[in-house]
């Protein structure tokens, strides 16, 4: 009889020991996944940081204090021009110009751009600029974590 009791308290205590040792290896799950997280939360802080550094172009007229948002799209369309023809795709401010764009995508992710065509559509204006051939735009979007 006394060692039936023993028995189950030696049982009880070994499922504590298990459930602490589950606790345990969840938080370190959970903190390994943060950690991941806010890695990549920075890297994408820094390119957003870059960017708004990059916006403060001089031009002709004076220092233009107004800086270009770029919000690189995912969507199937933009997927498909990324593979297919080295275009990536971007929401950008309405009154972003097109050099503008060109020196910002060319001076934050520093490569050549060939082309920039802009389309405005419910007040939202977007951009699509082929990138050179020297450098693919799907390494790019890997990055920034679209692929």
């Amino acid at each position: 009889m006394a060692e039936r009791k023993v028995a189950k308290k030696t049982e009880k205590a070994e499922k504590k020991v298990d459930k602490k040792q589950a606790k345990t290896d969840k938080v370190k799950r959970a903190k390994e996944k943060k950690i991941v997280n806010k890695e990549i939360k920075i890297q994408k802080v820094k390119t957003e940081k870059k960017i708004e550094d990059v916006g403060k172009n001089k031009t002709s007229f004076g220092e233009n204090t107004e800086v270009i948002h770029l919000k690189p799209l995912v969507t199937e369309k933009a997927v498909m021009l990324i593979e297919s023809q080295n275009v990536m795709t971007f929401e950008t401010s309405i009154n972003a110009r097109r050099d503008q764009i060109k020196s910002e995508v060319e001076d934050v992710f520093e490569t050549k751009v060939e082309d920039v065509r802009t389309l405005i559509r419910n007040r939202k204006k977007y951009a699509y600029v082929k990138l050179n051939a020297k450098t693919p735009a799907i390494d790019i979007a890997t990055k920034l974590g679209m692929i």
